[in-house]
């Protein structure tokens, strides 16, 4: 009687697995997932106002949400010009990085831990090395930035140049803070640390699209 049982239950999941596939499931997925992560700009920015006010950032850039799962939230920026792919985090905190780090020894230690756990791409570096301090002036706020080398740690000769900047703001009451699952435990009303990183393979990363970005972020009105 239970192989039986067995039998029927596997008939009824292979219907259901082909009604889904017949009533094109995947494509209706799909669909919801690109509206989700590439909506219109204008309703990009209207959500993502926690990041600042992107509506002056020029279309070179494109956006894409991405889905994450944790404490982090995600924006990819894609520089169309050449490809450069540049992270906006909200790392969920103020206390695993923050702007005044960067003012001090701190970020040396702080930017190492931080590459093992807050990634903009799949491969994992080593040997992080700090090139250049500076800030830059975006519209409103006074944004610190390092620029760093590192070895990918698959294959250590290859080297990789980028930048991590880091400026704080409030989470909006209605941006997409108020969207996301319940399971994230972050306050609307919190300050959080919103990270700016980038990296690429020496010699085909342009600090300027990522400076760039960043200047064309305006912060007038926004904590």
């Amino acid at each position: 009687m239970g192989c039986l049982k067995g039998f029927f239950r596997l008939i009824v999941i292979a219907v259901v697995i082909a009604g889904f596939f017949y009533l094109d499931g995947p494509g209706f997925i799909k669909e919801k997932i690109d509206g989700y992560t590439s909506p219109e700009r204008e309703i990009f920015v209207q959500d993502e106002k926690d990041f600042g006010n992107l509506a002056a950032v020029p279309e070179d850039y494109k956006f894409q949400r991405s889905i994450t799962i944790g404490k982090y939230r995600k924006i990819l920026v894609t520089y169309t010009p050449s490809g450069q792919k540049i992270s906006l985090i909200d790392i969920g905190d103020t206390t695993t990085l923050n702007q005044a780090d960067f003012y001090t020894t701190k970020i040396d230690l702080k930017l190492y831990q931080l590459m093992d756990t807050v990634k903009n791409s799949p491969l994992e570096v080593k040997d992080v090395e700090i090139t250049q301090r500076g800030t830059v002036l975006a519209k409103g706020k006074i944004v610190p930035y390092v620029n760093f080398t590192a070895r990918l740690k698959i294959m250590p000769l290859i080297k990789v140049s980028g930048t991590i900047a880091a400026y704080n703001t409030k989470n909006a009451d209605d941006g997409i803070v108020a969207k996301i699952s319940k399971a994230v435990k972050q306050n609307k009303e919190d300050t959080t640390t919103k990270i700016v990183l980038s990296t690429r393979l020496s010699g085909n990363y342009s600090f300027e699209a990522t400076q760039g970005l960043i200047k064309a972020i305006s912060f007038i009105g926004i904590n």
